[in-house]
């Protein structure tokens, strides 16, 4: 990176300094310093300064994705037999972790959502290194002897550069895939996988994208089933230090099936699945010895302070984080947080005995200092902020709005699909 050529006082500034400096600011900021002239444009360009600042966006400006639906009711324009239909289309918001732990409680409005449109390319398969991954499909008119096939693609886009691909890995299938994706941080080389269960074969069929090669290869199927890939098709990997990981059960349990026949598990048939993207080849992990009860909710797997992590409710009585302080280590898991339901202020009615089948925390976020804890609850619907030092209680809601005008649609704010995103300069080519 050579320094910036300027008439100005940045022509006495050290160049180190002044791309100290620069790798501080906004994507936004520096699309319009781009415009100053060639040298700045050739710096904030380089290869070396976009790593640079994606560096800086995760250590200094962390955010997270929040994925809501619109949905509009049409009246008598069901093509399916009945007299009303339903549009849906879907945002992501990002913003910032900070501004919500300052002011958890706000609303937000057009020009922070990013409209995807649902007959295109609405789900998201995953971000990683300020990029998200969206995939599309539809019912493709060719058929096979019993099943309608459906046609997938993917695009790239990065909505701090507000930069979309064109359609990339387009392929066509009879059966319902299952998106992620993540990097291979050996090469910077992004890749998203599809998978989907073959219930006659009880096993998998996994595919593999690189958007350098722009090629799906199959690869080894799961070792073992990730929970809810047999059930409802969603399940939604956790992208961490160059891999993916499921939370599986050593043999094939569905989600529906955990909710009401928990009792029949052992905590020896949970099992971590874990994809390296640079070798394609998968690990296991076993839990954590700690975790020695099946609870009665489907545990979760996440990160949390920079590391991977493991939680569940426990009993009728507390909520747990297991921290895996080294990955990869099994040795190194490490309680976090067992936080107790009195202190979260929950009065819930455990008489009820189908009630703690569904009742589940989903932790979000940990805040830099390590302090407050985000957590998602599936009984309240809500947002909790827990400071876990002094017990601090706070509950809110996000109001979201796709336009400030009435618009005849209503919200729906999914906090389950929350992630961790960085705003970056990285290319989607």
């Amino acid at each position: 990176m050579s320094p910036p050529s300027a008439s100005s006082s940045w022509a006495l500034v050290p160049e180190h300094l002044f791309t100290e400096f620069l790798s501080l600011l906004p994507v936004k900021s520096l699309l319009r310093f781009k415009c100053v002239s060639n040298s700045w444009n050739t710096l904030i360009s380089d290869p070396n300064f976009v790593k640079l600042h994606l560096k800086k966006s995760k250590s200094h400006n962390p955010q997270f994705t929040l994925i809501t639906q619109h949905i509009k009711d049409i009246k008598g324009e069901s093509p399916y037999g009945s007299d009303d239909e339903s549009e849906v289309d879907h945002s992501i918001i990002p913003y910032s972790i900070h501004s919500f732990l300052d002011n958890p409680s706000f609303t937000l409005f057009a020009d922070h959502h990013y409209l995807l449109n649902e007959k295109d390319c609405s789900f998201v398969a995953g971000s990683c290194n300020g990029l998200i991954c969206l995939y599309g499909f539809r019912f493709s008119p060719t058929y096979t002897i019993h099943h309608q096939t459906h046609e997938y693609w993917l695009r790239l886009w990065n909505p701090a550069t507000r930069a979309i691909s064109e359609k990339i890995g387009c392929f066509i299938d009879y059966r319902d895939f299952c998106f992620n994706f993540g990097c291979d941080n050996s090469t910077g080389t992004f890749k998203a996988v599809a998978s989907r269960y073959i219930p006659d074969k009880l096993t998998s069929d996994v595919r593999v994208f690189s958007f350098d090669e722009n090629v799906w290869r199959n690869i080894q199927s799961f070792p073992v089933v990730p929970f809810n890939l047999s059930g409802s098709g969603e399940h939604e990997a956790v992208f961490f230090n160059g891999t993916l990981n499921w939370l599986a059960v050593r043999n094939d349990i569905p989600y529906t099936w955990y909710r009401h026949h928990p009792e029949n598990l052992t905590v020896e048939q949970f099992v971590i699945v874990s994809l390296n993207l640079g070798t394609e080849i998968y690990n296991m992990y076993t839990l954590p010895q700690g975790f020695d009860e099946v609870p009665p909710a489907e545990p979760t797997v996440g990160v949390l302070g920079d590391c991977f992590c493991f939680s569940y409710s426990y009993k009728e009585t507390d909520f747990i984080i297991w921290q895996m302080k080294k990955f990869g280590i099994q040795e190194s898991w490490t309680q976090f947080l067992k936080i107790s339901y009195h202190d979260l202020q929950l009065n819930y009615d455990f008489s009820n005995g189908t009630l703690k089948y569904y009742l589940y925390f989903l932790p979000l976020f940990l805040s830099k200092d390590g302090d407050t804890l985000i957590l998602y609850s599936s009984q309240e619907l809500k947002v909790i902020l827990y400071n876990w030092r002094d017990h601090r209680v706070e509950r809110t809601e996000v109001e979201v709005r796709k336009t400030i005008i009435d618009d005849e649609t209503y919200n729906h704010s999914c906090w389950q699909n929350a992630n961790g995103f960085v705003e970056s300069l990285t290319s989607i080519c």
